[in-house]
């Protein structure tokens, strides 16, 4: 399922600044709307495709290329690819003129990635990926940068990333000058509710 905003994104979030969706401090998007719907899914309040916050993709891209002091970029969601004529222009964009790497989280499963031609670009554009269904009976939260044991992280030929994940779990939290809290990751079931 494809979603066109034109040439704007609707984003549901942006951390320009974190330190555990890949390798390196990293500037952050979470996409804005779903339609995979993973049982147990941590982001649900991303599912809905009513616009949150529509960002022009060229914005977006000068905010990404004049963000200082990181080495690359995630998008994860939502579902990044459920707006990918966007996303593809954005990470071309992001590859051709900077050095930062490009890690994508997509829910979608390899064979679905090929019949939506998605795959080609992926191991074109991206440095990492992480691929397949969250499944909630298979949820594994030591795991770095993925929460089930059935998706996997694939490392295109052309990457221009070595750092490989680790057995751990990591969790930000955010404290923000408001004084709101974000926590992000997959914080265990002691933490819900904490904070």
């Amino acid at each position: 399922m494809a979603k066109d905003y034109g040439e704007y994104f609707n984003i549901a979030h942006i951390e320009p600044l974190s330190h555990i969706y890949g390798p390196g401090e990293r500037f952050v998007v979470w996409f804005q709307g779903c339609a995979l719907a993973c049982e147990g899914c941590w982001n649900r309040d991303m599912w809905s495709f009513k616009s949150k916050q529509l960002v022009h993709r060229k914005r977006l891209l000068e905010n990404i290329l004049h963000s200082p002091n990181i080495k690359g970029v995630t998008f994860l969601g939502g579902e990044p690819l459920h707006q990918s004529d966007n996303i593809w222009w954005l990470i071309r964009q992001i590859r051709e003129r900077s050095h930062l790497t490009i890690f994508l989280f997509t829910g979608y499963e390899e064979y679905e990635l090929r019949q939506k031609n998605h795959i080609s670009n992926i191991h074109q554009l991206c440095d990492i990926a992480a691929i397949g269904r969250y499944r909630d009976d298979r949820r594994n939260i030591n795991q770095q940068w993925i929460g089930s044991d059935n998706q996997i992280i694939i490392y295109p030929d052309n990457s221009r990333e070595s750092i490989k994940p680790q057995r751990i779990n990591q969790v930000e939290i955010i404290i923000d000058s408001d004084e709101s809290v974000r926590i992000l990751g997959f914080p265990d079931e002691a933490l819900k509710g904490k904070y």
